[in-house]
This record gives structure tokens, sequence and C-alpha cells, in this order.
């Protein structure tokens, strides 16, 4: 049996506070089987665990990305005690982001390169991000990566930077982009890919696809990106949900078990409020 996962949410956002629990069913009852909720700090990488641990569907993936570098002091020893939950099925979102400030650039390639070390170390796929920075995140993951998968999140880059993320044998994942009516480069890429090396993903709360913008962002829209892909692509949208179920498979299912799922704790006892 398949379902639909998003690959990469982050339900400890402020944006869902009071109702988290009503965004999970709803995303669940569009079918979307399992959300990969991403840590950006130490503080958010907790919250994101405790989200996790109290709602079967919701795994986490912890890490610090390269905008909180210079927000807090990062204990890693911590990180990696997180990261040793059940729960917890990447090391993410993390990478280089040169975009909004490059002030930082020496210390966000050491938090990248110490997270890369600490999927290495547990066995774990990386997640990440990479905002002007394209070269040198390909660089480091080159030099640095061995044996884990990594996925690049909320992919949005030319044919080039695609043939050279699928040469090192990584993965991407796209999400809402790719419905805007401006994202030709995008679908370019899209047009090319092979689709045993995609996944799809919402980065709730944030860019909502097309019929949703200037709304928050949730999971249970990811259905929409679906669609619009299946169409693109021209397949019936159960033979994508299968593909994307075996890519899932592939690259988490080592540590996605419906037992770690199970929890003893009543609806009532797990509603939840960050």
């Amino acid at each position: 049996m398949s379902f639909w996962v998003d690959v990469h949410a982050h339900l400890d956002d402020d944006a869902f506070r009071f109702d988290c629990e009503e965004v999970i069913e709803r995303a669940e009852g569009m079918g979307i089987g399992t959300i990969i909720s991403a840590g950006v700090s130490i503080s958010s990488s907790r919250r994101v665990l405790e989200i996790a641990r109290r709602y079967p569907s919701v795994y986490a993936a912890l890490g610090i990305h390269p905008q909180e570098v210079k927000s807090e002091e990062i204990d890693f020893s911590e990180l990696e005690r997180l990261i040793g939950s059940p729960k917890v099925v990447a090391v993410g979102e993390v990478g280089l982001d040169y975009y909004w400030d490059r002030t930082h650039e020496r210390e966000q390639e050491e938090v990248f390169i110490a997270q890369i070390e600490i999927a290495e170390r547990n066995d774990l796929p990386l997640i990440v991000h990479s905002r002007a920075a394209e070269r040198r995140v390909l660089e480091i993951l080159a030099e640095r990566v061995h044996h884990i998968p990594v996925v690049w999140h909320c992919f949005s880059g030319d044919v080039s930077l695609l043939q050279e993320v699928l040469l090192h044998g990584f993965y991407l994942s796209v999400n809402g982009i790719v419905t805007y009516p401006k994202a030709t480069t995008l679908r370019r890429s899209l047009a090319v890919v092979p689709r045993e090396r995609i996944f799809l993903e919402t980065d709730a709360p944030y860019l909502s696809p097309q019929g949703k913008r200037g709304k928050r962002n949730e999971p249970a829209f990811l259905f929409e990106v679906a669609r619009f892909l299946a169409e693109f692509w021209n397949i019936d949208i159960q033979v994508l949900r299968e593909q994307l179920w075996q890519n899932f498979q592939k690259v988490f299912g080592k540590r996605v078990d419906a037992k770690i799922g199970r929890q003893e704790l009543s609806k009532r006892e797990r509603g939840y409020t960050i």
C-alpha cells in the first residue's frame, strides 16, 4: 500500500501554533500518510521532535539551517543526542545560504560540514538547503558525503545544476514553486529528470502552490503539486504516487517503520500547541 509523502514541512513554525493537529488531520484526509517536519535550529529541532513523537504520521529531520548559524550557540552533542530518537529519519535542514548575508560564510561551512559528519555517523539521509551557494554546496557534498543519501530540498535550478545533482547520485524535492507561471527554468529541468530521483514537499507554511498563493501553505496542499506534475508529465496520478512511494522507501524506509509511529497517547492526550 502506498500513500503520499510530504518530505519537507515546518510544523513547528508559529503559523501552526494553534491548529497543528487540525493541519495534520487535513493532510491525512488528503491521503498524505507521512510528513517529515524539519528543524532549523536546536530549539526548533526539539519542538519538531516533540510533534513527531505525538503524531504517528509525522517524522522528524533535525538540523541547523545556515541562516540560524549566528542566532544561537550550537551544541552539536545535543543535536546528535536528539537525532538518536527513533522518530528521526534525516539530518536537515542544513546547507549554505549566501543570498541574505555573506558575513558568516566560514561559520556556515563549518556547521554544514559538522552536520554532514553527524549524518554519516548515524547513517541518516541529509536534507540540503542551498541558495546562491550551489557551487560550494556541491563541492562540500562531493568531498564529505560517502555513503548516505542526499536530498536537495526546494530544487529550483536549471538543467545544468540538475545534471550535477544527478551525477553525484543525489535526489531532489520540489514544491509549489513548480506551479508558478514564471517557473519555466524549473519546469525545463523537471521535463528531463528521472522520476526515480524525485520527491515532493510543501515547505509549509511557505511557498503555497499557485492556486493557494496568499494563503498559509500546509501539507494538505501537496496534492496540488502532485496533480500539476502528473499533468505536466502526462501520467496517471496514481502512477506518480507509486513512484514517489518507491523513492521514499529507498531513501527513508530504513528508519520509517509503522511500529515506530504507534503512540500510546489517545487523540485527546496528543492534542498539541507549540
